[in-house]
C-alpha cells in the first residue's frame, strides 16, 4: 500500500523488542528509517517495548513513543496500514528466533530476512553447530550445558568441560547475539563464573578456544535471483586491552576497543575460503536475504563461529560497512532487501 501521500510503498520498520538486545535494535531500526525514504519507500516505525507493548511513533522520532497497545490492537492496526513489507531490524530473542517472522506470515506480510525455520534454527547456536558439522564446515569442538546440568551436577558437568574441551575455552548463551553473555574462561574458577553468568541467559556452550585472527563476512542475496553473494570481508582487530570483540567494543563507549579492517589485509585464498564457507553457512542454515557468519582463524585452519540473520544495521555496523565497501549505499542496502522479500514473496 502507498503511504499517505500516495507517493511510496509503505514498509513496517520493527524495532526494539523483549530481548537484552532492546536498545541495539532501536539504533538499527532507527538507520534503516533513516535511509528508507532515498530507496523509494515510507518507513512506518514499529516500537516494541521491553515488556511486549507495540508504539508507533513518527518516523521523525524513533524514541518517542507517546502510546502503546497490546499485540492484538497492534495486530488490528498493521493490518488496517496495510503495508508491502516488513523490516525487521530486532536481534536476539522475540525478533531474531522466528516469533516476529512468524507474525508478519500470519498477517500475510512479507517480510525482510529468513523465514520461522532458518531464524530459529541459526538463533540457537548448539543446533547451528549441528548444522555447521553435518555440512561439513568447520566449527570449534563443542558441549551443551543446560540449566537443568548445571544445577543437577555442577562440578560434574564443569570437570566434563575440563576433560573434553580443556581450557581456556569459550562460554557463550546459546540464543544471544551481539556478543552479550560471551566470556572466556582461562582456569576453573573463572569457567565456574562465566558459566553462572552465562546461564542467567538459558543453556551455555562452552566451546575450545581458537586465539588467531578474527574475521565476518557478509552475505548478501541477489534482489531477483536471491543467489547469495559475499561482501568483502572484514577482520576485527580488538585492542589489547580488549580481549574480544565484546558487545561494548562493537557498540558501547567502548567502541574504540577495536580495529574494523574492510576488506580484510589477509590473502586472496584465505578470502576466498571464508567467503566460501559463508555462502555455505548460509544455504544449509536456509536463511534468506542476508546474513554475517564470524570466523576464527588460527595455525590448525578456519573455524565457524556463528551466524548472524540480522546483522547490525547502525551506521557503525559490519554489514553497512561491508555493503559500502561493495559499492551500495546504506539506502541501495536496505533497498535491495526489500526488494528481495518482494521479490520471494512474488509481490514485486
Amino acid at each position: 500500500m502507498m503511504d499517505s501521500t500516495g507517493s511510496k510503498p509503505q514498509v513496517l520498520v520493527f524495532m526494539g523488542g523483549e530481548s537484552g538486545e532492546h536498545d541495539i535494535s532501536m539504533q538499527s531500526g532507527a538507520a534503516v528509517v533513516e535511509h528508507l525514504p532515498a530507496a523509494g519507500y515510507q518507513p512506518s516505525p514499529v516500537v516494541i517495548s521491553r515488556d511486549g507493548l507495540f508504539g508507533f511513533p513518527s518516523p521523525d522520532d524513533t524514541g518517542r513513543t507517546m502510546h502503546q497497545v497490546g499485540i492484538g490492537e497492534a495486530i488490528y492496526k498493521i493490518l488496517f496500514m496495510d503495508p508491502v513489507c516488513a523490516f525487521i531490524a530486532m536481534h536476539g530473542p522475540y525478533g531474531e528466533d522466528g516469533r516476529i517472522q512468524a507474525l508478519c506470515d500470519l498477517m500475510h506480510i512479507p517480510h525482510v530476512g529468513s523465514d520461522v525455520t532458518g531464524s530459529a534454527l541459526a538463533m540457537d547456536k548448539w543446533l547451528c553447530k549441528a548444522v555447521y558439522r553435518d555440512a561439513g564446515i568447520p566449527t570449534p569442538d563443542g558441549i551443551l550445558l543446560t540449566a537443568h546440568d548445571l544445577v543437577r551436577d555442577r562440578g560434574g558437568s564443569l570437570d566434563r568441560v575440563e576433560g573434553e574441551i580443556g581450557l581456556p575455552c569459550v562460554v557463550k548463551t546459546t540464543r544471544l547475539g551481539s556478543s552479550v553473555g560471551v566470556g572466556i574462561a582461562c582456569d576453573r574458577s573463572e569457567l565456574d563464573d562465566v558459566a553462572d553468568d552465562a546461564v542467567k541467559h538459558g543453556d551455555v556452550l562452552c566451546e575450545a578456544y581458537h586465539p588467531g585472527r578474527e574475521l565476518t563476512v557478509p552475505v548478501l542475496e541477489d534482489p531477483e535471483t536471491g543467489a547469495p553473494e559475499a561482501l568483502p570481508v572484514i577482520e576485527i582487530v580488538p585492542q589489547e586491552d580488549s580481549g574480544f570483540f565484546d558487545y561494548s567494543s562493537k557498540y558501547g563507549i567502548g567502541a574504540t576497543q577495536a580495529d574494523e579492517i574492510c576488506p580484510a589485509d589477509i590473502p586472496d585464498d584465505l578470502a576466498a575460503q571464508v567467503s566460501g564457507l559463508a555462502v555455505g553457512a548460509h544455504r544449509v542454515l536456509m536463511l534468506s536475504g542476508f546474513s554475517r557468519t564470524d570466523f576464527m582463524v588460527d595455525d590448525a585452519g578456519v573455524w565457524t563461529l556463528e551466524t548472524n540473520t540480522i546483522p547490525g544495521l547502525t551506521n557503525a555496523s559490519l554489514f553497512p560497512k561491508a555493503a559500502q565497501v561493495a559499492g551500495l549505499s546504506f539506502s541501495e542496502l536496505v533497498g535491495t532487501l526489500v526488494r528481495r522479500a518482494l521479490k520471494r514473496s512474488g509481490r514485486a
